[in-house]
């Protein structure tokens, strides 16, 4: 079974995905993957210095318009149509790209291989399988809700949480097509070292739905509480090598500067060696999707203090400690516990532990993954 996957190339965490998915369906099928993929358009640093997670990759850039929305309509009408034209070319060199595939999994993410290309490319004569990872929704789908129908001429929707496919649902996709796959981790060897600290993962978009403010609350109420004794907190994720400055200046107005460690994008490897190394992960997440870094967290036997969003349950289930959104205070009583309470700690690592082993790692994932194509390809034949 020949594969194509479309996604981003770049070392953000969808290229990191990708690459995952990619190596696991390969290991297990010993036949070689194509990579289709171009720019996006997204801006991030990692981006415009064409920083590759591709290997190999069949590879070719294109213009890109943003998604800027003036506040004169007939301004936004001609945007849209002009981003509509170019996204429908990308979505035929997509398409042009990977023919010859048995199978085509486009990653759907923003920007260039937001929604308007996905739609594009599913409009594309194919006799292959054609199946679509929706990793978010963006504003073009959302405002135009009707254009939603197109996913069902795909033969299987993916998603990482089942929040995401009530939404899909919502917007007149098929149930029977999206199939809940959960986000993959690497399962590193266990570590005995000492640890110390709690960390956070940003993302993409640090200073958007990840809850930043409502953890650097808590932490100077830790402060208070625990004086010297209060921990650093480390704060990693997607968002560049730079920290932002509206992070950097929230920091200063909780007064928590001398607890906060800015790590910005750190290599792949060197996260696993960071959760190896801390007490506990905070995800007060309020949106976005936060269950690949709850997966990696909980393979390194890190406890996760988390909201029941953003792909957290489905990710964790039992093995999750919960807080409400934007509840300083509880928050802060659950890092506290923790931090005091090592058998408690220490149990929930273990059980986070035994849950990734079980559903997270990315051999399971890619047998989910190619067992999906398989039955989308009879129900393709018997149609």
């Amino acid at each position: 079974m020949r594969v194509s996957m479309i996604c981003c190339p770049f070392q953000t965490s969808y290229g990191v995905y990708a690459s995952s998915l990619i190596a696991a369906i390969e290991n297990r099928t010993s036949c070689p993957v194509q990579w289709v993929g171009s720019n996006c358009g997204c801006g991030d640093p990692i981006e415009t210095n064409r920083q590759y997670q591709a290997q190999k990759c069949d590879y070719f850039e294109m213009p890109v318009l943003g998604d800027y929305r003036s506040t004169q309509a007939w301004k936004r009408e001609a945007r849209s149509l002009a981003r509509s034209v170019l996204f429908s070319a990308r979505a035929r060199r997509f398409s042009r790209l990977s023919r010859g595939a048995d199978v085509v999994h486009f990653q759907q993410i923003l920007n260039a291989y937001g929604s308007k290309t996905v739609f594009a490319w599913l409009k594309q004569p194919s006799d292959a399988v054609r199946v679509v990872t929706v990793h978010e929704l963006d504003a073009d789908q959302q405002n135009a809700k009707a254009a939603n129908a197109t996913y069902n001429r795909a033969n299987a929707i993916l998603v990482h949480c089942q929040e995401l496919k009530d939404q899909l649902i919502k917007l007149n996709v098929q149930p029977e097509k999206i199939h809940v796959v959960l986000h993959g981790t690497p399962l590193p060897e266990r570590s005995s070292g000492p640890r110390s600290g709690i960390v956070f993962c940003g993302g993409h978009k640090l200073m958007t739905n990840k809850g930043l403010d409502t953890l650097l609350q808590a932490l100077a109420t830790l402060k208070q509480r625990m004086g010297d004794r209060a921990p650093v907190l480390s704060v990693h994720g997607h968002y560049g090598f730079d920290t932002p400055v509206e992070a950097i200046e929230l920091a200063q107005k909780h007064g928590v500067t001398d607890k906060v460690a800015w790590l910005n994008q750190i290599p792949q490897g060197e996260v696993s060696k960071l959760y190896q190394r801390s007490l506990l992960c905070v995800l007060p997440y309020v949106g976005s999707f936060a269950g690949g870094a709850a997966g990696h967290a909980a393979a390194c036997e890190l406890p996760v203090i988390g909201t029941r969003r953003a792909g957290l349950p489905d990710h964790l289930g039992d093995a999750g400690i919960w807080v409400e959104e934007r509840n300083v205070a509880q928050l802060a009583d659950r890092i506290e516990h923790l931090l005091i309470d090592e058998a408690a700690r220490k149990q929930a690592g273990e059980r986070c532990f035994e849950r990734a082993q079980k559903y997270l790692g990315w051999d399971v994932i890619a047998e989910q993954t190619l067992q999906i194509y398989a039955n989308s390809n009879g129900r393709a034949k018997a149609a």
